[in-house]
């Protein structure tokens, strides 16, 4: 029988990401679900100051910390570079209340940074005009990714940065008892370099008012990319004779930092080492091929590429691109030529490097890869976007 709290993982999956511009494949969520939405404030002065891979890894760790709560691939989330939306049901909101604020205080504490944290209904959704539709698309034998449609996440993620309305919804208590289980969250890759010069983050969001428009919109630059970048394999940012492991100390305490946060100065020193211990065994094992009973060591870095969350869909198109100069260029022109036309309205930021941040629950399938642009990545688009969507705002 099908429980309301079941409802995600018995949705239909569909195997072609084209179909996220289709309307028949999304379901509503149901009125005793709620909409988690992290964010961190400010994060262009952060971004500025070298910290986006701090930033990006807190976004990673709201994520995980939901996750925790039901220690499975089981909740639809979408990571949006400094910040993310989960959605979950009912029966988890107090424990998750409670992780959240751990996190944000986590946030401050070990990176001096304001993590705004905050948990929606459904239902104050709904009676705001919005919706929250989502659908499962297949990327990957392990891996099934949320899309969303229904501008629910969007309004929800307005309400937490309202200054009004966020005080309906935004957790901001100083609970020293709360806790939050990041375990799973890894951080151990250098940053990958592009297969053909450079790593594309790019946000495109449809502007017209008629939802079929739209649907035609997204399915045109999915193509359109298709046609510049080609398939997914030669324009993925994450290429597996590019990954390397990383034993930088910065690196590492990214990882550390978090995982060993509120459990004790001789924990945080054991962790310090027992990164650096698995990272080299972890390396070892992966270039010698090891096979063990439970885990194909010689098979993880095509896995790890394969489970990557390089392209999604939450009312606005996201992608990770590896490309060349003289391709992004081709896609500017369109985009733009779209913009111009009030069709779309859209946001790009590029890099010479990805960055990877893991959600591990098994090394043996059950893995996660969150994939963006180095120095500002989504973040750095979406500011981008908002520019061009007031400027067109303005112009009307």
């Amino acid at each position: 029988m099908t429980t309301s709290s079941s409802f995600y993982l018995n949705l239909p999956v569909t195997e072609n990401f084209l179909d996220i511009s289709t309307s028949k494949i999304y379901q509503q969520l149901p009125d005793d679900w709620f909409v988690v939405v992290t964010d961190v404030k400010d994060s262009t002065s952060a971004i500025r100051r070298g910290m986006y891979k701090e930033v990006n890894l807190l976004g990673a760790s709201s994520i995980m910390a939901m996750l925790n709560l039901t220690k499975s691939f089981s909740l639809p989330f979408v990571f949006g570079g400094d910040g993310a939306t989960v959605c979950l049901h009912a029966s988890l909101v107090e424990q998750a209340r409670s992780a959240l604020l751990a996190t944000r205080r986590m946030a401050r504490e070990v990176y001096a940074l304001d993590f705004r944290v905050g948990i929606v209904p459904v239902t104050d959704i709904r009676r705001a005009g919005f919706d929250v539709l989502v659908a499962r698309y297949r990327v990957s034998e392990h891996f099934v990714q949320a899309v969303f449609t229904g501008w629910g996440l969007q309004y929800a993620e307005n309400c937490i940065k309202d200054s009004t309305l966020g005080e309906q919804y935004c957790l901001t208590a100083e609970d020293t008892e709360a806790e939050a289980d990041f375990s799973g969250l890894e951080c151990r890759w250098k940053n990958v370099p592009s297969a053909h010069g450079e790593i594309v983050s790019l946000i495109v969001q449809a502007t017209a008012t008629s939802e079929q428009k739209r649907n035609t919109t997204y399915r045109d630059v999915i193509s359109k990319v298709s046609e510049i970048y080609g398939s997914d394999t030669a324009c993925h940012p994450v290429q597996e004779n590019l990954l390397s492991g990383s034993l930088t100390e910065r690196r590492l305490s990214s990882e550390s930092n978090i995982r060993s946060y509120g459990k004790g100065g001789f924990y945080r020193i054991f962790y310090w080492f027992k990164i650096r211990f698995n990272t080299i065994i972890g390396i070892l094992l992966m270039k010698i091929g090891y096979k063990s009973k439970n885990i194909d060591w010689g098979a993880y870095k095509s896995q790890l590429v394969s489970n990557s969350d390089f392209k999604k869909f939450d009312d606005k198109l996201r992608q990770t691109l590896s490309g060349t100069p003289g391709q992004r260029n081709v896609l500017e022109t369109f985009l733009n030529d779209r913009y111009k036309s009030g069709e779309l309205t859209y946001g790009i930021h590029t890099a010479p490097t990805a960055l990877i941040t893991c959600l591990i629950f098994s090394y043996n399938g059950a893995h996660i890869h969150l994939v963006d642009a180095d120095n500002g990545g989504y973040a750095a688009a979406a500011v981008q976007l908002k520019e061009r969507l007031k400027q067109s705002t303005a112009i009307e």
